[in-house]
């Protein structure tokens, strides 16, 4: 007992030399978390452009596959005899050449530099994904409606490609008409949808004949809703933000002049001299992250031929495609 009685604590030195201990434990501690948060922040932001480039990429590859779709018709730029082209400011609400006309556009076209930070912008004409056919009962000329399954998208203000699929009647000229959509009801049976039509027919179509849902969409940079570069797609002149972190696009197109289906030289958009030529599109996209912090130092990075080293430490990288234009290629 006498033993116990007679401590009375711990010295100064004893405490100091904890605390210098305890603090090199702590700054490990905390070196340890700062290294990890910074490699989570590191590896998050690496993933997240990498996710963002690729869905970015299968989208605008999607529309640049359907460019110039026209179903099961031929189209001839020089001739479009068998194209009845309904559309007018008359049927079609805030009617623009550049969104609505199918025949006279180009189905690819394209500015470079126009665009955020110089960035390119791209403009492509075609169908949509999805394609459904004519149901009876079918409806005589003079009728603006026809019947097609549930299984389509088409709702009022679209526009549609209705094409003739079966053998040629050489007493109609037209194999497919351009059509605006009014209105879609359920059909005479549940698995039927009418269509109705802002302009008639040229004929009456029946189950040879397929419906194609058309679109114009343009791909640009644009500022976006956080304040940061984005890629937009606008589908008839409205816009949406697609991909955040996007901040350049730059096109290239592939020229096909010696029929061959295959390019033989890509070249900017102001150096295309006609635009049917237009075989492939290559498409280059720089990424950045969202998030700034995530490198230890600024980032040298070389696109489009120029090196740069912005001032923030935002982490960036460069990712390219290239596309061949299916209906292109397989109609000549």
């Amino acid at each position: 007992m006498s033993k116990l009685n007679r401590q009375l604590g711990i010295s100064l030195v004893e405490v100091l030399v904890a605390l210098v201990i305890s603090l090199f434990l702590l700054a490990g501690i905390v070196q340890v978390y700062t290294g990890n948060k910074q490699t989570f922040a590191f590896t998050n932001a690496l993933a997240e452009i990498q996710e963002n480039a690729r869905f970015a990429m299968e989208i605008m590859s999607q529309d640049l596959r359907l460019a110039g779709e026209w179903g099961c018709i031929a189209f001839n730029s020089a001739d479009t005899t068998n194209i009845n082209d309904t559309l007018n400011a008359g049927n079609v609400a805030g009617y623009n050449t550049d969104y609505h006309d199918f025949v006279g556009e180009e189905s690819i076209e394209g500015e470079n530099g126009t665009g955020l930070n110089g960035s390119d912008t791209l403009t492509i004409r075609g169908g949509k994904p999805s394609q459904t056919n004519v149901e009876g009962p079918f409806t005589t000329s003079t009728t603006q409606n026809i019947f097609t399954d549930t299984t389509n998208t088409i709702t009022a203000g679209d526009i549609i490609l209705v094409a003739r699929c079966g053998a040629n009647d050489l007493l109609i000229a037209a194999e497919a008409d351009i059509l605006p959509v009014t209105s879609v009801v359920v059909g005479t049976t549940s698995d039927q949808r009418r269509i109705n039509l802002g302009a008639n027919k040229s004929q009456q179509f029946e189950n040879d004949a397929m419906v194609i849902e058309l679109q114009t969409v343009d791909y640009d940079i644009q500022n976006g809703a956080g304040g940061g570069p984005a890629l937009f797609r606008s589908e008839f002149g409205v816009a949406q933000e697609l991909v955040e972190g996007v901040q350049d696009m730059q096109v290239l197109y592939g020229i096909d002049n010696d029929s061959d289906q295959f390019p033989n030289q890509y070249v900017t958009a102001d150096l295309v001299t006609d635009w049917e030529e237009v075989v492939a599109v290559r498409i280059s996209l720089l990424m950045q992250s969202i998030e700034d912090f995530v490198t230890e130092d600024p980032q040298t990075i070389t696109f489009n031929g120029v090196t740069s080293t912005p001032g923030d430490r935002r982490i960036r990288q460069v990712f390219t495609t290239t596309v061949a234009l299916r209906n292109r290629i397989g109609s000549m």
